[in-house]
C-alpha cells in the first residue's frame, strides 16, 4: 500500500484587502495544477475569494489560508480572529448582499464553520468525480 503524504499550503495574510484577491487566486490555481486537480480550480478560486472578502469586510486584522490536498479533492480553510460566526442562509430576492456563502454551500461538497478559542475557521471541501480521479491517476 502506498500512502501519499498530504500536500498543503499555509499562508498568513496580514490586513487582507481587494488587491490580494488575484494573487491568492493565482496561488490556488497553481497549487491545484501541481496536484493534478485543475478541474476544481474555478470553484476553489471562487470560494477563496468569497471567504477572504468576508474577512476583509467583517473582520479587522490578519487571517490565515490553508489549502490541503485530499485523496478525493481539496480542502480550503480561512481562519480569522473574530468570534462572530457567519450564517449561511438563502437571501431574499431583493437582497443586495449575502449570497456568497449560500452559493458556495451549493457548489461545495461541504461547507463548515469551526469556532476556535480565538476566532473561527470557515472551510469548504471540493471533491473530484470518478472521471476526474482517473484522469489524474496518470500524468496531468
Amino acid at each position: 500500500m502506498v500512502i501519499n503524504p498530504v500536500r498543503q499550503h499555509h499562508m498568513v495574510l496580514p490586513g487582507i484587502g481587494p488587491d490580494a484577491m488575484e494573487p491568492v487566486r493565482e496561488i490556488v490555481r497553481v497549487l491545484l495544477r501541481m496536484w493534478c486537480k485543475s478541474d476544481l480550480s474555478f470553484v476553489a478560486e471562487l470560494g477563496v475569494t468569497e471567504l477572504l472578502t468576508n474577512v476583509w469586510k467583517h473582520t479587522p486584522g490578519d487571517c490565515e489560508l490553508l489549502i490541503r490536498e485530499m485523496p478525493d479533492g481539496v480542502l480550503v480553510g480561512v481562519t480569522d480572529f473574530n468570534n462572530a460566526l457567519p450564517a449561511v442562509k438563502e437571501p431574499a430576492d431583493d437582497a443586495e448582499c449575502g449570497r456568497g456563502l449560500f452559493l458556495l454551500a451549493a457548489l461545495a461538497e461541504e461547507l463548515q464553520t469551526q469556532p476556535l478559542l480565538t476566532g473561527k475557521q470557515v472551510w469548504f471541501r471540493l471533491g473530484l468525480t470518478l472521471a476526474d480521479s482517473e484522469e489524474g491517476a496518470g500524468h496531468c
